[in-house]
């Protein structure tokens, strides 16, 4: 018998130890920074200072693990070159350079291109770099089997953004990534020794992920920031294009294997995709319609809903992991594609383009009007960002006649940029409104933007939720990408 399960094992635990224990220290040396997290979201489910350090921490006890394994006498040095040609290395390395234009966002900030770029940059080195390869692609692809390396590089951009947007609830993204990490694990060892890379690096994984999961389970004391995500999402997809089963299958059935693990992940980002463009939004513009969102907004409790997709998760790994293992096959897939249907009209998806109200007037609107009223919104609203320079004082009260009708429209009549009991700048009125929305602003210590709801907050759509972060982004003239 080979002994590549107890080598998994080992290599766990190390890196789970190494998690559990370095993060309270990274905690506390993160506080000590003063570092806060003073970005302004409507998306929010957590209150306090959350530290963003996680990520860090999870990519280090990797590290260690796996250059300790890769340096020393042990089974992976023995079976992986490091830094050779290959497809390990490939995979390892591009799930770093993502981690680090990962956690230089969590740090200071980074535009939503210039984080696509460096994902396109990982996922590139470690196709053509490194030879990382979607075999079950190019088969199925046959003749047109040259085009399989470019769409794996996109498959593992898709990855990255698919689990970096489930990280919305304290432990989601960590619990999915986990249970994907358990099948790569668990198909490493069906193939004994032959695998024992792939088995390696998976399982050192997934005890720096459970590892932080003791931190991270709700109420979360850590974030693994977009460093984390960035992190775990391309690793998980890498490892999952070098999962086989254990008896060759009809070419769709392999394909399908990776699909499956991050169907759930997989799913809410192109529906998110889907919406945003549907109505108006950037395609990278944040929202609050994710399927987590939607599982709050019906009552369940924060721990219930990270419950209830881990479990959906699990189940759409289980049915790859049949794939893996020889059993099933076209019906583990139809299965599959049966759930996501189910699911999505059970959370109400069906109706993702019905007609809404107009922002402003009772009337419904079709999508195309809808969506060009968000985009007229949203040029309004860069053509104030991109106006004069000044700051604070000054350019609050120059933008509250300019600010005062584009927030009428959104159903906020009236406004006021306060510092504590001084009121700065206003304009319209409060008369008839439900509530005060106080945010505050970034980069101006104590001064915060009252908002006179006229609606219920949770009755205002996606767009307009979006539009009102926007404002808020306008007066602090904090520049794109700003965390």
């Amino acid at each position: 018998m080979s002994a590549t399960p107890w080598v998994l094992w080992v290599a766990g635990s190390v890196a789970f130890m190494l998690v559990a224990l370095g993060m309270p220290l990274a905690i506390r040396g993160w506080k000590a920074l003063g570092r806060k997290d003073r970005e302004v979201s409507l998306r929010k489910v957590h209150t306090g200072e959350i530290p963003r350090v996680g990520g860090f921490v999870l990519m280090l006890g990797f590290a260690i693990v796996a250059i300790r394994g890769l340096a020393g006498t042990t089974e992976l040095s023995a079976a992986h070159e490091w830094f050779s040609r290959n497809s390990i290395t490939g995979a390892v390395l591009g799930a770093l350079i993502c981690g680090g234009f990962g956690l230089f966002d969590d740090l200071v900030g980074l535009r939503a291109r210039y984080k696509l770029a460096g994902q396109l940059l990982a996922a590139s080195l470690a196709v053509f770099g490194f030879g990382l390869q979607w075999e079950a692609l190019a088969a199925l692809l046959g003749p047109a089997s040259v085009l399989a390396d470019p769409l794996t590089v996109l498959f593992l951009v898709a990855g990255v953004n698919a689990i970096n947007l489930s990280d919305g609830l304290d432990g989601l993204a960590g619990g999915i990534t986990a249970i994907g990490l358990m099948v790569v694990v668990l198909a490493a060892a069906s193939h004994g020794a032959a695998a024992v890379a792939v088995g390696w690096i998976a399982a050192t994984a997934l005890g720096a992920v459970l590892g932080f999961l003791l931190h991270n389970r709700h109420p979360a004391r850590v974030f693994m920031g977009d460093a984390g995500s960035y992190f775990l999402g391309f690793l998980l997809t890498a490892l999952l294009l070098l999962v086989h089963p254990v008896r060759e299958r009809v070419a769709i059935i392999n394909f399908s294997i990776p699909l499956m693990v991050l169907a759930l992940p997989l799913f809410d980002m192109t529906l998110a995709i889907v919406r945003r463009a549907a109505r108006g939004q950037p395609i990278f513009a944040p929202d609050c319609d994710h399927i987590h969102h939607r599982l709050l907004a019906r009552g369940l409790p924060h721990a219930r809903v990270v419950q209830v997709l881990w479990l959906s998760a699990a189940l759409f790994a289980g049915l790859a992991y049949l794939n893996v293992i020889g059993v099933g096959g076209w019906s583990t897939l139809t299965g599959a594609v049966l759930a996501m249907l189910v699911v999505a009209v059970l959370l109400g998806y069906h109706n993702l383009l019905r007609r809404l109200p107009a922002f402003t007037g009772d009337h419904l609107l079709g999508l195309r009007d809808r969506r060009r009223q968000v985009m007229e919104i949203l040029a309004a609203l860069d053509l104030m960002a991109a106006s004069e320079k000044d700051r604070e004082e000054p350019r609050w009260r120059r933008l509250t006649p300019e600010l005062a009708p584009v927030l009428a429209r959104l159903g906020v009549p009236g406004f006021e940029v306060r510092r504590g009991p001084e009121v700065i700048t206003r304009a319209g009125e409060d008369q008839g409104a439900w509530a005060w929305l106080s945010l505050p602003l970034p980069g101006s210590s104590g001064v915060e933007l009252r908002l006179a709801l006229a609606v219920r907050l949770p009755e205002l759509q996606s767009d307009q939720l979006m539009l009102i972060e926007r404002v808020v982004a306008v007066l602090a003239g904090a520049p794109a990408g700003q965390r």
